[in-house]
């Protein structure tokens, strides 16, 4: 089994500093705070020049604008670039895509793109705070799956308010897919400075959707990522029983776990996706 530490060798960048237009329930803002602020493409490139062989690559995200698309477009140039002149590996987050944004981001050519899927219209307006529906997120998954790009979904199990609630429909929609490289699944982290601070997560429910993905994503496709309770050991314990394809700083326990498994463990310094 793969097992992530991306630590400070595949460092987070955002590209808006510490502004977001949506300012999600979920987040607020809190986690640019804890990114890189790179906001101009000179500066991208410049950023890459100087780390080249003392990092592996990075995540290139933000804040979202109103309509939920992280504007990555004027950096397309900056990161063909970096692809095409580092050994750098480059994952971009994009929030949500349209036709005109798979265009740039094939011209762009990032190794990869990370997708946040969200499988229910009322999570998008309550939570997000943006007038699109799951259906968008639905069309993009489809423009990226017919695209040239490599590409991973996410699926934030509890982002509304703790509870499940398109989760389902979501593995369903990506089951339709017939080219994505893996699913990864992280789960709500209640956060001080956000409207979810104080949100009780319904963990027997996020378990059972855990289970539920795992039989029908092929576990070799699924990967458990950074972004979960440090002490949900139930749902690395679940992806351990079905042999996912990795878990992103998996807690001793399941590390001894493992061990006693007899499982082979590879250690990467990347993000969970490549």
């Amino acid at each position: 089994m793969l097992i992530y530490y991306p630590g400070k060798k595949f460092p987070s960048i955002s590209i808006t500093g510490p502004h977001c237009a949506l300012r999600c329930k979920h987040c607020n803002g809190v986690y640019l705070q804890h990114m890189i602020p790179i906001t101009t493409p000179e500066k991208l490139v410049e950023f890459a020049k100087e780390h080249e062989g003392k990092i592996n690559g990075f995540l290139l995200s933000g804040g979202s604008n109103r309509d939920g698309k992280v504007p990555l477009k004027k950096f397309s140039s900056a990161v063909k670039w970096i692809t095409e002149h580092t050994n750098l590996k480059v994952n971009v987050h994009t929030g949500i895509i349209d036709e005109e944004d798979i265009e740039y981001l094939e011209e762009m050519h990032p190794h990869h793109v990370s997708f946040d899927v969200i499988g229910a219209t009322e999570t998008v307006r309550e939570v997000l705070g943006t007038e699109r529906t799951a259906e968008d997120y639905f069309h993009s998954l489809h423009l990226l799956d017919d695209s040239s790009l490599s590409y991973s979904p996410h699926i934030i199990a509890g982002l509304h308010f703790g509870k499940i609630v398109g989760e389902y429909r979501a593995v369903e929609e990506i089951k339709k897919l017939h080219r994505m490289s893996n699913l990864v699944l992280i789960v709500l982290i209640p956060t001080r400075g956000t409207g979810m601070a104080e949100v009780e997560l319904e963990r027997p429910a996020i378990e059972k959707f855990f289970r539920y993905a795992l039989e029908n994503i092929a576990p070799e496709n699924v990967v458990l990522g950074c972004m979960r309770p440090r002490d949900f050991h139930e749902i690395e314990e679940l992806c351990v029983e079905f042999g996912c394809r990795g878990i992103v700083i998996p807690s001793l326990r399941i590390i001894k776990m493992m061990r006693e498994m007899g499982m082979e463990l590879e250690k990467r310094e990347t993000c969970c996706v490549l």
